[in-house]
């Protein structure tokens, strides 16, 4: 059962500093650089280009799976297919942990927009959306939902 939460930041860099250090698996999309500091790099790069420095500088899904439901593997896929669908024009980083009882994905979107800089905003609405989207690629995929 395929569950989302959502969180922001205004320290993007120490939330990326924490998913890092227990990932198993990691992904991008709209991202060259693949290691943390380049990835804060060019994510900062980003927020100053389109002068969208102060507040929230990111946000925080965590995607949590069934135990035994899915490998790693699937996992970071599955957290991937997820960012690109709800935001393929925002950077994102997928990490993948398996330190606890589950295995689940944390999910890190830089603000503002790679094409208009428009920053985003989650709104109850989002949310859901999210979770609707979530629960469609886990259907997809033959895993369980929260009904």
């Amino acid at each position: 059962m395929a569950t989302v939460k959502h969180g922001s930041t205004k320290k993007i860099n120490r939330l990326i500093n924490y998913c890092e250090k227990r990932a198993e698996i990691t992904s991008t999309n709209n991202l060259m650089a693949e290691d943390k500091r380049s990835i804060q790099h060019q994510m900062k790069f980003t927020r100053e280009s389109f002068d969208k420095t102060g507040g929230v500088e990111g946000h925080h899904f965590i995607q949590s799976f069934k135990p035994g439901e899915v490998t790693p593997e699937k996992a970071n896929e599955l957290g991937l297919e997820l960012a690109k669908k709800m935001h393929p024009d925002r950077e994102a980083v997928i990490y993948t942990h398996t330190d606890k009882g589950h295995i689940h994905n944390h999910i890190v979107l830089n603000s503002p927009s790679i094409e208009d800089g428009k920053k985003l905003s989650v709104t109850k609405k989002h949310y859901y959306d999210w979770q609707r989207q979530n629960d469609a690629i886990c259907k997809e995929n033959g895993l369980s939902i929260v009904e």
